[in-house]
């Protein structure tokens, strides 16, 4: 099985199911412990998770990660996922993939495709 390597950037993913072009990726936290600040009194404070790995839910053998987005403004986590065309059972760059990873790499997370 060929395994072929895309290093996760805004043009091969979406993010809560909107392009990823459409985010600013500087806010992204792959690393985790930015501590939410929040601006209202009596809020617990809290720290970005690293970011995790979620498989299964948008179809079988494709996974997406939990990513800490804006985390000291607003706390939030988005889901984090390839697009479409990256998929099992999609054809990618000419070769069906049958199963999609996402894996931490030499500290750079990415999209890994296995194909035939």
């Amino acid at each position: 099985m060929n395994r072929r390597i895309y290093p996760i950037t805004q043009h091969n993913s979406t993010v809560c199911g909107y392009p990823g072009r459409d985010f600013d990726w500087s806010k992204f936290d792959w690393v985790g412990g930015v501590k939410y600040l929040p601006a209202f009194k009596g809020l617990p404070k809290s720290v970005s998770p690293p970011p995790w790995v979620d498989d299964g839910l948008i179809e079988p053998n494709c996974q997406y990660l939990h990513v800490g987005y804006n985390f000291a403004e607003h706390g939030t986590v988005y889901r984090v996922r390839p697009n479409e065309s990256m998929r099992a059972g999609r054809v990618y760059r000419r070769r069906l993939v049958m199963r999609q990873t996402a894996e931490l790499i030499d500290g750079q997370w990415c999209w890994v495709l296995y194909s035939q």
